[in-house]
Order: C-alpha cells, then sequence, then structure tokens
C-alpha cells in the first residue's frame, strides 16, 4: 500500500508546492524573504519529495506500531503539568494545533473517500471500531512528513508555520487520490467498505457543535452586532448543505458545467465524485432528512425558473423583496435605497425561514445569510458598495434554492453582476463626478434587479448588461485628461496601420526605380509617417496633405542622372521646393535636428552626383519615367482604417515609441508611457511565471474595464482602474485612484510585468469566491479528535 501512497503522490506533489508557493504570493502579510525562499520547493524538487515520502514512511510505522502496541504506554506519554512553559514548548504547541487543524479540515474534507477507508482497513486488519486518528493514512501522518520534509529545506520557526499552512488547500487533491487508489486496491482484494454497518457510527466526519455566539461564524465586525443562528443548525449540518449546493450538476449529453475556480476549495469532481443531486441522508448528519419535492401548486405568474421553491417560501421571500422594492421607488432610479440594517436583515432572514417546510432550504437561507454577513465584513470594499450588494440578499436567495450552478459556476448571471460590481468598486472614493456617476449606475442595476419580483434569473442578466454597457461606454468631459489620453492612444494605433499600409503601396510605386537604398528607407518609413501625420490633419485642414504626396516624385527625379541640359537647369530650380517641402514634412513627427542634418548631408551628395559628367551618367540604366512613378503614386490609398468589428480578432500592432509620443504631443496628452518590459531573476520567479506567452495573453484579454489592480508605475505600486482597451487591442489605459494621472502599457509590456509580478488585480479572488471560502474555513471544525 505504500507503493501505491507513492505512486500517488509523487507526480502530484509538484503542482502541490506551486500551489503552496502561489499562496505566499498573494499573502500580503508574508515577507519578501520567505516569498524569494519558498521557491526552494520545486528549486530543489527532489530533496523535498525525497524527504517527504521518507517522513511518510517513519510516520505509518510509528502509527502501525501504537496500533499494535496498544494503549498501554498512552499514560506515560503525557508530559507532566509544568507550572510554566518555555518559548520551544510554545512553538511545538503551535505548530501540533496547526498540523491538527490542517489535517482536521482534510480530514473532512476527504470524508467519501476516507472513511470507506478506515472501514476496509478495519476489515482487513481484523481491528473491530478502528477509529480515524487510528488510520495509518491519517492526513495528520502526511502534514507532519510535511512538516519535517519543510524543515529539511530550512525553513525554522514562523516561516515553517507559513509554509505548512500554505498547504492548506493544495495537499486535498493529492490524499483525496491517495485514498481514493487504496480503496481501489483493497476493493479488488474484495475488501468492502461495510458502509451498512457504520451507518450508526459516531464518526459524523464533522464537529457537530451548535452555532451559536461563541462559534467563529456568527462573530460580526469588531464593535458591530454579532448574529446567531436562524434555523439552530450545526456547522455539520451548514457545511453538508454547502457541499450539497455545490455539486457539479449535469448538461446535456452527460457533461459537467463550468466549476467554480476556488482557490481555497478542493475540485468538486474528484472530492465528491457524483453529479447527481443527493437525495438520502447519507452524506447528512444524523437527524438531517431532505424531504421530497412539494406538490402545491405554483402560484400565477411564477417564473419556471422557481418552480423547485416551494409555494409558501417563495411568497414570503418575495414579500420581504417588495418591501424593499417600496423603499427603491421612494428614491429615483439610480438613488440608493433606504438602507437595511444588518440587524433588520437577519429578522427578515428568520421570517423567510420560519416558511420553509425542508431542512434543506432553511440551511440553504442560512447560507446566503452567512455570505451576506461576510460581505458586510469584507474590508476590501467601500461601505457604500457593500451596502448596494447587500440589497440583493434576497433576490440571490431565491436563486439559490433554485439553482445549484450559483456554488458552483463562476458564470452563473446573479454570481456574476455580484463579481462585477465588487470588482469595479473596490477601489471606489465617494469624492469626485465620476464616482458619484459610478454609485449612481451600481444602484440602478441593484434597483433592476430588486423591482423585478415576479421575474426569473434573467433579470440578473440583464442588470448586468446595462452595468457593463455604461462602463463600456463611460462618459466624460471633453477636457478630461483620461479622454485625451483615450484620443492620443487611438491615434497612435490609427497612425501605425496607415503607415503600414501606406509604405506598402509606396515600395509597389518603387519596382523598376533607381534609388539609393537611404533615400528609398527615408521613404518608405519617416516620410511614410508624415504623410500620415499629413492625412490626418485633412481632418480640420482639408488637402493638407497633397503637397507631401506630390514632392515624392520630384524628390526621386531630382536624384536621378542629368543627362542634358533641360535636366539640369529645371534640377536647380526644383531643389529649393523640394528641400523646404520635406523639412516641412519632418516638423510633423519626430525627427531630430541630428537626423535631418545626416539625411541633407547624403541628399546633397545625391544631387552633386546626378549634375557629374555625363560619362558617369551614361553607366546607368533607363531613365525614370517620371509620369508613370506619379500615377502609381496617386493610386496609394493613405486613409484612415474602418473600424472594428466585433469579435474580429486582429493580429498585434508593433507601435514605436516615436510614432506613440507624436501621437500624445499631438492630442496635448499627459500619460506615464511604461516601456520598458520588466525582467526578474529566476529565483524572483513569482508561479504565474510557469504561464506560456499564449496563457498569459489569454489572461490579459480577459480583464474588463472597470476592474482594479495594483500597478507599479515606475516609482511606487499605485491603486489603478483599466479605464479603457484600444479598439485593436494594442493600449491598456489605467488611470490611479489617488492622482488620476493615465498610465499605458502595450501587450507585450504588459506580460513582462504581469510576470514580474509588477502588477496584480486588487482582488485576490472574485467577491463570491472569497466569501464561500470563508465561510469553507469557517464551518470546518478545529482540531476537534474525528
Amino acid at each position: 500500500m505504500r507503493k501505491t501512497v507513492r505512486a500517488q503522490l509523487e507526480p502530484m506533489l509538484p503542482d502541490a508546492a506551486r500551489e503552496a508557493i502561489q499562496v505566499i504570493d498573494s499573502d500580503d502579510d508574508a515577507s519578501a524573504t520567505l516569498k524569494k525562499s519558498v521557491r526552494r520547493l520545486l528549486v530543489d524538487q527532489r530533496e523535498f519529495s525525497n524527504s517527504f515520502f521518507t517522513a511518510v514512511d517513519t510516520q505509518i510505522d510509528a502509527a502501525i506500531n501504537e496500533l499494535f502496541a496498544g494503549n498501554q504506554d498512552k499514560a506515560a506519554a503525557q508530559p507532566a503539568k509544568a507550572t510554566s512553559l518555555s518559548l520551544v514548548d510554545y512553538d511545538e504547541m503551535e505548530e501540533a494545533m496547526v498540523v491538527d487543524r490542517f489535517s482536521s479540515r482534510i480530514r473532512n474534507a476527504a470524508d467519501t473517500s476516507f472513511t470507506p477507508l478506515t472501514q476496509r482497513l478495519a476489515k482487513s486488519l481484523q481491528i473491530p471500531g478502528l477509529g480515524d486518528r487510528e488510520n495509518p493514512f491519517h492526513p495528520i501522518r502526511f502534514c507532519r512528513a510535511l512538516g519535517d520534509a519543510i524543515d529539511k529545506l530550512g525553513f525554522k520557526g514562523d516561516e515553517r508555520h507559513a509554509v505548512l499552512k500554505a498547504f492548506d488547500v493544495s495537499l486535498l487533491k493529492p490524499l483525496v487520490a491517495v485514498y481514493t487508489a487504496l480503496n481501489d486496491e483493497l476493493e479488488g482484494k474484495g475488501v468492502q467498505d461495510g458502509a451498512a454497518q457504520s451507518a450508526g457510527s459516531k464518526h459524523t466526519g464533522f464537529r457537530n457543535t451548535m452555532i451559536g455566539s461563541g462559534g467563529r461564524i456568527t462573530q460580526g465586525p469588531p464593535g458591530g452586532v454579532s448574529h446567531g443562528p436562524i434555523t439552530g443548525a450545526t456547522a455539520e449540518q451548514l457545511l453538508s448543505a454547502l457541499y450539497q449546493r455545490m455539486q457539479v450538476p449535469t448538461v446535456p449529453g452527460g457533461a459537467r458545467s463550468p466549476q467554480m475556480p476556488h482557490t481555497q476549495m478542493p475540485p468538486s469532481a474528484p472530492m465528491f465524485d457524483r453529479v447527481a443531486p443527493v437525495t438520502g441522508a447519507g452524506m447528512m448528519s444524523p437527524g438531517f432528512v431532505i424531504t421530497g419535492t412539494s406538490s402545491t401548486p405554483l402560484a400565477p405568474g411564477t417564473p419556471v425558473q422557481f418552480a423547485a421553491i416551494d409555494p409558501g417560501l417563495l411568497a414570503s421571500i418575495n414579500e420581504v423583496q417588495r418591501l424593499n422594492a417600496l423603499a427603491t421607488m421612494s428614491g429615483k432610479s439610480g438613488a440608493a435605497a433606504a438602507v437595511i440594517s444588518e440587524r433588520d436583515e437577519a429578522h427578515l432572514r428568520s421570517h423567510v425561514a420560519e416558511k420553509a417546510t425542508k431542512q434543506i432550504d432553511k440551511l440553504t437561507i442560512e447560507l446566503v445569510g452567512m455570505l451576506f454577513d461576510r460581505i458586510h465584513q469584507d474590508k476590501h470594499l467601500p461601505a457604500e458598495i457593500k451596502t448596494a450588494i447587500s440589497r440583493l440578499q434576497f433576490p440571490i436567495m431565491k436563486v439559490a434554492l433554485a439553482d445549484s450552478e450559483l456554488f458552483v459556476s463562476p458564470v452563473q448571471p446573479a454570481r456574476r453582476l455580484m463579481d462585477r460590481i465588487a470588482a469595479t468598486g473596490i477601489g471606489w472614493r465617494p469624492e469626485g463626478e465620476d464616482n458619484v456617476r459610478y454609485l449612481s449606475e451600481v444602484n440602478k442595476a441593484v434597483n433592476t434587479v430588486v423591482l423585478a419580483i415576479n421575474e426569473g434569473p434573467p433579470v440578473f442578466e440583464r442588470a448586468l448588461g446595462e452595468f457593463d454597457q455604461y462602463l463600456a461606454e463611460e462618459r466624460v468631459r471633453d477636457d478630461d485628461p483620461v479622454l485625451r489620453a483615450k484620443r492620443a492612444l487611438e491615434e497612435a494605433e490609427t497612425r501605425e496601420i496607415m503607415g503600414i499600409n501606406a509604405a506598402i503601396g509606396i515600395r509597389r510605386a518603387f519596382d523598376g526605380v533607381q534609388i539609393e537604398s537611404y533615400l528609398r528607407d527615408f521613404l518608405l518609413d519617416a516620410w511614410v509617417k508624415a504623410l500620415v501625420a499629413a492625412t490626418l490633419r485633412e481632418r480640420t485642414q482639408p488637402s493638407f496633405a497633397k503637397k507631401f504626396r506630390d514632392v515624392v516624385p520630384d524628390l526621386v527625379w531630382s536624384v536621378q542622372p542629368k543627362i542634358n541640359p533641360d535636366d539640369r537647369k529645371r534640377l536647380v530650380k526644383t531643389i529649393p521646393a523640394v528641400l523646404s517641402t520635406v523639412r516641412e514634412g519632418l516638423q510633423l513627427i519626430e525627427f531630430t535636428a541630428a537626423q535631418s542634418q545626416e539625411f541633407f548631408s547624403r541628399l546633397m551628395g545625391s544631387h552633386a552626383q546626378a549634375v557629374k559628367a555625363l560619362e558617369v551618367a551614361y553607366g546607368t540604366g533607363a531613365p525614370m519615367d517620371s509620369a508613370a512613378f506619379k500615377r502609381k503614386l496617386d493610386e496609394v490609398q493613405i486613409v484612415e482604417p474602418p473600424p472594428v468589428v466585433e469579435n474580429e480578432h486582429e493580429q498585434p500592432l508593433t507601435i514605436t515609441p516615436e510614432v506613440l509620443r507624436s501621437a500624445v504631443a499631438a492630442n496635448h496628452a499627459e500619460i506615464n508611457l511604461l516601456e520598458a518590459p520588466l525582467t526578474v531573476q529566476p529565483e524572483e520567479m513569482i508561479s504565474i511565471e510557469q504561464l506560456s506567452d499564449d496563457a498569459l495573453d489569454t489572461l490579459v484579454e480577459g480583464w474588463q474595464r472597470g476592474t482594479w489592480f495594483d500597478l507599479w508605475t515606475g516609482e511606487q505600486t499605485e491603486r489603478v482602474r483599466l479605464r479603457w482597451i484600444s479598439p485593436r487591442r494594442n493600449f491598456y489605459l489605467f488611470t490611479s485612484a489617488d492622482t488620476g494621472k493615465a498610465h499605458s502599457l502595450a501587450p507585450l509590456i504588459l506580460r513582462g510585468y504581469v510576470r514580474a509580478g509588477r502588477i496584480r488585480t486588487a482582488e485576490r479572488a472574485p467577491l463570491f469566491e472569497r466569501m464561500v471560502d470563508g465561510m469553507m474555513r469557517d464551518l470546518q471544525p478545529e482540531g476537534a479528535p474525528a
């Protein structure tokens, strides 16, 4: 069986280590030294793995010896009571508590695979009544082994505790795989789990402690009101109900619908290993019974999506929602409704819960209440945003009772609305015209849902669509710096596309024309930029670009060999006008004095060569056909590109800093152009460094306008908001919450910033995910014996 343990764990250990590293990277309280040194888990992977499995063997041996030696030595093992404890004793006690809580959480979460394993081992070893802690493969053995392996890598004291805690989630999936494989191995040998005989076992897998003022889940914010349970449910029952709600629902064809990407939650599929709703009490604690669906006829006008909710319960929720709607209608659209206090929310939930006839419905109401209580306590969101979101509590309650995807899928519409408001509101401040308008739109979206008492879940999609439309079309004053920045970046994008198209046409016109390489390069680069700038000037000055186009044939002709005297006379008259127009055109773009001096010096030499002795000129090819060349140039279209077609992918452009600065200057914009890509040393890499460029680009493309980030702006890290993405996604424009200053990054530069950890979303996880993760942590037992 040890071979099975290692065969399952060893391939999954690196992934678990990566997840642990990511946890520490995202921990604001973790020191920079720890964030750097924790990468040893991967750098010294072989040493870490060998130390871990050596410690696992030691732990299993000790468990087996203790199991067969009996309990006679347990009394002797108890330390004598001391009047004081040393610092070492305190450290050992703290780690023991960490390991105990850690292993208990894993044990509870892995209940569906661990309990059958204990039963099979009891039969196989012929030890009736084998307890959880007596199972040699109890998670505590692996947690202690993990602590030993971490110690071998040099982590001591607080750092060791921090690294150990970071594996809290990532070790679950590998251990569930171990327990599943061990069950399969024993079952293959004919050892059954004896589930029928263990139905009355005292080991339920969850702590059976009543929720009350002493339980952590009832604690409110410091100095605030603490609301106790409204159903008298146990932590065990609530956690079981939450797990049931998180069962992976089936979709047509038997496929699984998208799962919630919890960072603090084990994947549903391997953990629960089923997709059908729970219909018995096997997963619940003793006395928890799920009744059948009510046969009471539906009230007229009930949305089909809410048909599964008991009509009496649905009517009670609608009654509370109607009170909220009346408060909303007392103000104008977009105004904040009269605020219902947290205490009143708890009383209203109690009123609703009394109407529930099924215990699963009572517990679901309790869970929704816990979720919104946590939102009130969230330290990231401003109070006004939390208040607005809290008004969605009872509409969300109806969704929770009817749609299990609320707790599973991040794309569930009700959940997306909450997440979108939170993501765009995390950096909100009361001051400023734009912020006042934003809060009005948030309340408008919430009001859309609250007032739709007799509408089904699609109302959340409508509210989200309207809110996203506001974010996409966010209006600003004509003199707003952000508007000027947007215009500048969009113009830079336009200039680059126009330049590419113009260069292609002019290059074709040069076919068959002899011209020195320096002049060809000048005309295809600098002069194309001048032509584009002149063309854009025609928005306000019609025909402005004509003289700059017409000078090209004269410039090319001027450097051709002059064989007859008439051409030489014409050259003398042409040169001053050509040079004047070229100088004027170069003033439209960034062309330095040094570049101008070098170009005109070479041009002067070309003119001198053109009028040299006839014998030199006779060595050249056929004379240039000026009329044909001009016709080809006239056919070149230098026009603004058509608007971007929605959902049509375009190849990203590499826009030169010169083009960008010219556009910024032309629009009198103030933008911090973050141009230099950041590099990091291997030992400084964060976990996202492992992603490919394509994966990073996909990550960035998923960012939405209005979302808040923490961005390194060259001098400090600032809280910034993604205000705008250019039409062809070549620029991402952020504005600072403190200064309002605009910062622009191109996708390639942005990729380097993400890799270096110089830009991160202000929310480490979406709102709904954070709240559910916190609920799960609060509901898990803390070190109670199994």
